[in-house]
């Protein structure tokens, strides 16, 4: 497994472009980690969805949609 510090810390954002770039990539993972945390809350049980672990979930998922908004807003 690579170091996930070291290649961010690699990344050459010197120009807009690149850092457009660099946020594509970032909205990219952050929308697969969101698709898999909704497929977690889907197979929540509905007898377990009024639990800690599901609240968790859906904050998660509502936070992540934000963010992924906003990055797409601020290019």
């Amino acid at each position: 497994m690579y170091n996930i510090k070291s290649w961010a810390d690699s990344l050459d954002v010197s120009t807009r472009g690149k850092r457009r770039k660099a946020v594509s990539i970032v909205i990219s993972m952050l929308e697969k980690i969101h698709g898999a945390e909704f497929d977690y809350m889907e197979r929540v049980p509905m007898n377990l969805q009024a639990g800690d672990a599901y609240a968790a979930a859906d904050y998660c998922v509502d936070i992540l949609a934000d963010s992924i908004v906003l990055l797409l807003d601020a290019y």
